[in-house]
């Protein structure tokens, strides 16, 4: 990362940090499960804009969270994420889409850590018509084995959600080119957080297996339900504290 996107990370911590963890009663738990170095994907829920900065707050280490590629074209926006390090990533295939990919792999070959919501942003549109966790785009299992890196499955739980005034579809259809844009969007606010950190998921088995669509989907999946389990606080001693071992490849989730 640029000393630029540094010294702005961490001063958003600093000044931001005490103030959000009052304001919304934050709570970390597993915070240390994240490594002190080394290249890791960070794979987390997603049903509020409130979502990176506590995972930004939760965290010890500088994340270059990927956020959708849209947002870098609305004012002011670009020039926030991008002092934060964040890079654009685009859902749809092409070539801005795998521009966007090199990117993500370019920072985990640097050993960098890279924070992704796979849920896209499928719960702003109708948040009460998605489940509390939505389905996940696969890409990020691709991404994992081909950069040969841990996936750290992470979820951001709220006590209660509140629904800010919505933004009219007039308005989220000139940046946001996706089939339900002109609905508006219903942006989340959250009364309580706890942001539950889980232990490192080691893909090395798979490392030399094709990375056929069938091995992506059941990580993928397997990724989801355990992010699911941390959001309910189920089987935590499994996926939080690793006081039962866990064998990603073996065990049922």
């Amino acid at each position: 990362m640029e000393m630029k996107n540094m010294l702005f990370y961490e001063a958003a911590r600093m000044i931001v940090g005490p103030i959000a963890e009052w304001h919304y009663r934050t709570k970390v738990e597993g915070g240390d499960n994240v490594p002190e170095e080394g290249a890791a994907l960070l794979v987390c829920n997603h049903r509020s804009l409130l979502d990176p900065a506590t995972v930004m707050m939760s965290v010890d280490r500088f994340v270059n969270f990927a956020a959708a590629a849209y947002s870098f074209k609305m004012p002011l926006v670009k020039q926030l994420y991008s002092l934060a390090g964040a890079f654009p990533l685009s859902i749809y295939r092409g070539e801005e889409s795998d521009k966007n990919i090199n990117k993500a792999r370019e920072l985990l070959d640097n050993g960098e850590l890279v924070g992704i919501f796979p849920e896209g942003v499928q719960s702003f549109f109708n948040p009460h018509r998605v489940t509390k966790i939505a389905s996940f785009k696969t890409g990020f299992a691709k991404l994992a084995l081909e950069a040969r890196v841990p996936i750290i499955p992470c979820a951001v739980v709220a006590e209660e959600e509140r629904e800010l005034p919505k933004i009219p579809g007039f308005m989220v259809s000139a940046y946001v080119k996706l089939p339900n844009a002109s609905e508006g969007i219903r942006f989340i606010t959250y009364k309580g957080i706890t942001c539950r950190v889980g232990r490192p998921i080691d893909l090395s088995p798979y490392f030399d297996e094709p990375a056929t669509k069938a091995l992506i989907d059941r990580i993928a999946g397997r990724i989801r339900r355990i992010v699911i389990k941390l959001y309910d606080g189920e089987d935590l001693d499994r996926f939080l504290t690793g006081e039962k071992p866990f064998d990603f490849t073996t065990d049922p989730v």
